[in-house]
């Protein structure tokens, strides 16, 4: 019987109900002995398992986190797909100049301010975009030595994450296992010294933007990812200003943003890393900032991109068989790509949508950015 199938979870609501009738109509009956106590113990715990068993069951069935018993219980074996897809090389798309602004000429080191919290690796700095108008928050994981007087005038590469929806970018510096990863890989010098940008998706806070730009009077939050914090952070930080030394990286409805970003922004990134993501919004009933056919909407078709006029960007992306939020549109993806567009896939056979999922897939990804995008490759 499969974990995510409507008999599985027939079963677990029927075996709950008959739990909550058979204790409400046969134990009240019986006279209170040791036996009959113990009894009622037993029962009101094993219903309390099955009430918890049936919401887990309906919430992995919305959710797809696990996908499978194998998946559940870890024994379903780690069997992927690997291949290669776009019509070009990852090198050769970055070789492509993009038309746009880019992040402009280097902020002479000097007049760089001093850091909010020196000492500390993860840096809080909130500001108002001057594109957007979006005043939000910005947490960022600096490299070990970055305040060492010896890289007083060194540059880092930086990955800008987009976390999923609910979440906050503190998972970013807690957990998902990018900013581990980062620091042991660049020990084993697979990776160069990375900026970690983790900005505010959310306006208002609890919103799901899908890091789009909404209509009049709403958020326009893909100016503020892709033009303010940047553009921001370049007069803070000594960060690269070639589009090779920027990458974006997310799962999730952040994996979403991720390609958003770095396929309508290629001027600013170069590559963008995609874990259990989809190339067009999904947006809740709270939050629809615009109708489908208006060409707002089309602008965010990013399958529709990349067969029409596909961007000179390097991608990674993860995507599961059995992830229903994330394959289809990364198989449309994968068949759609040609140059110079550059995709690289892992596609799992059975893994469901999860962040235990993502953060086993970012060691291979990040040793995939730190081996093909120059910005990223350690120096020799």
């Amino acid at each position: 019987m499969s974990l995510t199938g409507l008999p599985f979870l027939l079963v677990v609501l029927v075996l709950t109900v008959a739990a909550l009738v058979w204790g409400a109509v046969r134990l009240p009956a019986r006279r209170r002995t040791v036996a009959t106590v113990v009894t009622r113990l037993f029962t009101q715990l094993g219903v309390s398992a099955l009430v918890l068993l049936s919401v887990a069951v309906v919430m992995n069935n919305q959710n797809g986190w696990y996908a499978s018993w194998g998946d559940l219980f870890g024994t379903g074996g780690t069997s992927t797909v690997r291949q290669s897809s776009g019509g070009t090389s990852a090198e050769a798309a970055l070789q492509d100049k993009p038309k746009g602004p880019g992040l402009g000429s280097p902020v002479p080191v000097a007049s760089l301010p001093p850091l909010p919290s020196p000492g500390q690796r993860v840096q809080t700095f909130t500001f108002t975009g001057s594109r957007s108008g979006l005043s939000g928050r910005v947490m960022v994981s600096l490299p070990v030595g970055y305040e060492d007087p010896a890289n007083a005038r060194k540059t880092y590469p930086v990955i800008m994450a987009f976390h999923g929806y609910p979440g906050a970018p503190d998972v970013w510096m807690q957990g998902v296992n990018l900013v581990p990863s980062l620091d042991s890989l660049a020990g084993q010098h697979k990776i160069s010294d990375v900026i970690v940008v983790a900005p505010q998706l959310e306006f208002p806070a609890g919103a799901d933007t899908e890091c789009v730009n909404g209509g009049t009077g709403q958020p326009q939050v893909e100016t503020w990812l892709a033009d303010d914090v940047p553009q921001h952070l370049a007069t803070l930080l000594r960060v690269s200003r070639d589009r090779t030394g920027w990458a974006a990286l997310g799962f999730s409805s952040g994996g979403w943003c991720a390609a958003m970003t770095s396929m309508l922004h290629p001027d600013v990134f170069g590559a963008g890393v995609i874990l259990g993501g989809y190339f067009a919004p999904i947006f809740g009933n709270s939050y629809v900032p615009f109708h489908p056919s208006d060409p707002a909407a089309k602008r965010y078709q990013l399958v529709s991109l990349a067969t029409t006029a596909p961007p000179p960007v390097a991608l990674w992306l993860q995507t599961s068989k059995a992830d229903s939020l994330s394959y289809s549109s990364s198989a449309e993806m994968l068949k759609a790509a040609h140059a110079p567009l550059s995709i690289q896939s892992q596609v799992d056979i059975s893994a469901g949508h999860r962040i235990s999922v993502w953060a086993d897939a970012v060691p291979t990804a990040l040793t995939w950015l730190g081996s093909t995008v120059n910005g990223f490759k350690p120096a020799a």
